[in-house]
């Protein structure tokens, strides 16, 4: 059987969109835990992904922590172990990617550039999965969304 990260892996980057919008959106209360987190899609994007965050101080992203009121943080492994950085909250807004009603995290107006104008668009993808979509909201950017893929955990071991 082919795993979650090996089938999305498999998908070339315009075919997220599509999948992405054939998916259900998750409720905001089913989202409260811990998810690690995957790059996923073609091997040069997982590669851009990971290079992009090292220059905008996510370097080593591990995943997110998701709070029942709805605050998110993003999980990042430093020399000093696993680190909370960039805070985010989940928003009810129209997709970006396909129109549709839908659920984003939003990252605070006071994190660094280029953060404010990032937002993470999510489906769910079977479950204790979450598909999400990241999109620079700038210019042509914003129709260049790039995967990665959330796995809910009970704990932290193994981030």
């Amino acid at each position: 059987m082919v795993s979650q990260i090996e089938h999305l892996n498999q998908l070339s980057l315009t075919d997220f969109p599509e999948y992405f919008s054939s998916l259900e959106v998750p409720e905001p209360g089913s989202l409260p835990g811990l998810y690690k987190g995957y790059f996923v899609g073609p091997t040069w994007v997982r590669k851009l992904a990971k290079s992009l965050l090292v220059i905008t101080g996510m370097g080593d992203w591990r995943g997110k922590s998701i709070d029942p009121h709805g605050n998110i943080i993003n999980l990042v492994s430093t020399k000093r172990g696993l680190e909370r950085k960039l805070p985010m909250k989940v928003i009810e807004q129209t997709s970006l990617v396909d129109g549709k009603p839908g659920i984003a995290f939003s990252y605070d107006a006071n994190n660094p550039y280029p953060w404010p104008w990032v937002i993470d668009e999510m489906r769910s993808i079977g479950e204790n999965w979450v598909l999400g979509m990241t999109l620079i909201q700038w210019g042509p950017l914003v129709r260049l969304p790039l995967p990665f893929a959330l796995e809910s955990k009970e704990s932290l071991d193994g981030f």
